[in-house]
């Protein structure tokens, strides 16, 4: 009696195991699923913007694909024409409407992000290439801070905070 007993019991307890297992797999499953949905149209946008960068802004070779929120939104790419020449294409979202930035025309990245420590920024998180009312911008992420640095004149035109 006490065999079976202690039978049933281990029997039990494999049972409940393999329900465990089970549930653990289809939820780590599907929550890797869920994030794989999630990063599925940045990918594509991200495709989509240095597509259209390479068929009309004459982009030879990217380096870095972001994407700019300001008033409008952009896919910003930067990378070099097929002189060498470092460019900026900056796509608007909603209407596809390209600006081409000759990059050796205006402030750097360098210099935008010696501007924004000058004014008290430590380090600097992400760097972005955008427009922002009708002016090229650099935008610069330093903790819960966002800088606006004019690409034309390299002058911070606006500190945001989160």
């Amino acid at each position: 009696m006490k065999m079976r007993q202690k039978k049933e019991k281990n029997s039990l307890l494999f049972q409940y195991s393999i329900g465990l297992t089970m549930l653990a797999l289809v939820v780590t499953s599907s929550f890797l699923y869920l994030v794989w949905l999630g990063m599925k149209p940045y990918r594509t946008a991200k495709t989509e913007g240095e597509r259209l960068a390479k068929q009309y802004a004459e982009l030879e070779t990217v380096s870095q694909i972001d994407f700019f929120n300001g008033l409008e939104s952009y896919y910003s790419v930067l990378g070099q024409d097929k002189n060498q020449k470092p460019i900026a294409v900056l796509i608007e979202k909603n209407s596809q409407k390209i600006y081409v930035y000759q990059l050796e025309n205006g402030t750097s990245q360098e210099k935008a992000e010696a501007v924004v420590r000058e004014k008290g920024a430590t380090e600097i998180d992400t760097v972005t290439f955008g427009r922002y009312a009708d002016k090229p911008v650099w935008e610069i992420k330093s903790g819960g801070d966002y800088y606006l640095v004019d690409f034309e004149t390299g002058v911070i035109l606006e500190k945001e905070k989160l």
